[in-house]
């Protein structure tokens, strides 16, 4: 008797084109008739025997004919539409501009959409036409075509843009108003100006751009032939080339030139700062500045110095003389405070042609330098006393020397009440203790003294006595 154990190799799916019902074992030829090529529009992926029946939706074109004038009803016209190169069996539609179906053969004046469809595979193409009551204006009706059309109906491709800017590699670089950290390129106006330019630069040597636009980021077209550049290296040859790009609406890049050839130039030392810079005859509230010129071959110009409190934000000015050199006494300084000071040059480069230098070509504010105002003067004279000769023609006027020592000098004044006259004496020793007045006549006087704790000057001293 059977026992079951028979086996009977086959194909054994029954979807396979060589199904075999009577297989119990599956021996892997089943047969998948399709289209086996991937690229085809109707690709079958379970397929493993190609059957001829590939279809590529490139060779679907759809073309349109008669597109018509009528004035039958009141509409003025008609589309018909045609396939080529695919299965025949396909269909049309029009479509207006507002979206709505349409009745191909019954169409006003206006623009429409036909979409050409392959029942078949599913290949569409999408086409526009016009209908026109009177017979179209053909031409170029692109606004930015030099001959641009404002009635033209179908642009026919006849616009004329003359050179197209991206086939245009820029030429005549040049760079001039070069300073220690700024530069101005400069290029020759093409024929037909882009959207805007890129221009790149780098120190010779180096592998690294840095790239920069040129005009105005828009699809409008830019006739510059120059752009100013700040932030570059003192004393640095670099290495400069640029291209044309033009945008479309949107703002996406429409195309853009070659590279052009690169050019060099070399940026300018940076300008040298004063040097030594020192104070002298500190007093009080009045110090002396003094700061030296460079070389003169830096053609140094004008030159200032700012000074403050230290830790305070707020500055007073000093101007320098005509050969940059800062010899200057400045008073209204606080007792007993630090300050700090430092300077700036201008040097001469980039001269115009009025012989001026440029205002841009100059030194940063350098390091600080500091100094210390003195104290307040404390050399005010004590036990002050007043004698006369034996003729009564003559004051003696008499002091001690101040308990913390003696002065530089003193000021001593005497007054005659009554007629207002005044005697002044502004550089008694700082060793003396008295001062005579002869000559005088009969009336009524009196004086005051003070001390100076610095040689020059009045303003380091003490207040006077009563």
């Amino acid at each position: 008797a059977d026992d079951g154990s028979c086996i009977y190799y086959g194909c054994t799916d029954a979807s396979a084109d060589n199904y075999d019902s009577s297989a119990t074992t599956d021996d892997g030829s089943c047969i998948y008739y399709g289209c086996t090529d991937a690229s085809a529009d109707n690709y079958d992926p379970g397929a493993n025997t190609d059957d001829g029946s590939c279809n590529y939706c490139d060779n679907f074109i759809g073309v349109l004919t008669n597109i018509t004038t009528a004035s039958y009803n009141s509409y003025d016209g008609q589309i018909q539409a045609t396939a080529l190169g695919g299965s025949s069996n396909y269909s049309f539609s029009v479509i207006d501009q507002f979206g709505n179906p349409r009745n191909p053969i019954a169409l006003n004046s206006g623009l429409y959409t036909v979409i050409i469809v392959d029942d078949e595979f599913g290949c569409s193409v999408q086409l526009s036409a016009f209908v026109f009551q009177n017979d179209p204006i053909y031409g170029c009706s692109d606004i930015n075509a030099l001959n641009y059309n404002s009635s033209v109906d179908i642009d026919d491709g006849s616009c004329n843009y003359g050179n197209n800017p991206c086939d245009i590699v820029p030429t005549g670089l040049f760079v001039d108003n070069i300073i220690h950290n700024r530069i101005v390129f400069n290029w020759s106006a093409p024929s037909a100006a882009p959207s805007h330019y890129m221009i790149r630069y780098r120190p010779v040597g180096s592998s690294s751009w840095t790239v920069m636009t040129a005009g105005p980021v828009n699809s409008n077209a830019f006739n510059g032939t120059s752009r100013t550049r700040y932030f570059m290296e003192p004393g640095t040859t670099y290495q400069w080339s640029m291209r044309a790009r033009v945008l479309n609406e949107d703002g996406s890049m429409n195309c853009q030139s070659s590279w052009s050839a690169n050019a060099e130039y070399t940026t300018l030392e940076e300008c040298a700062n004063l040097e030594n810079l020192s104070v002298s005859n500190v007093e009080a509230n009045w110090v002396t500045f003094s700061a030296d010129a460079p070389d003169v071959s830096w053609g140094v110009w004008q030159s200032k110095a700012k000074l403050r409190v230290v830790g305070s934000n707020s500055f007073r000015y000093l101007n320098g003389n005509s050969n940059g050199d800062i010899n200057v006494l400045k008073g209204n300084f606080a007792p007993s405070t630090d300050y700090q000071w430092h300077t700036k040059a201008w040097c001469t480069a980039n001269v115009d042609d009025n012989g001026n230098p440029d205002p841009q070509y100059h030194s940063g504010w350098g390091d600080y330098s500091s100094f210390s105002t003195q104290a307040p003067c404390d050399k005010l004279p004590t036990n002050l006393t007043t004698t006369s000769n034996g003729a009564q023609t003559a004051i003696v006027m008499s002091w001690d020397t101040p308990q913390t020592g003696a002065p530089d000098h003193y000021f001593l004044e005497l007054t005659n009440l009554d007629t207002e006259q005044v005697w002044a004496w502004n550089n008694l020793s700082g060793t003396s203790n008295s001062k005579t007045k002869f000559g005088l006549n009969a009336g009524n006087y009196a004086w005051r003294i003070r001390g100076a704790c610095g040689t020059n000057g009045t303003s380091w001293a003490s207040i006077f006595s009563q």
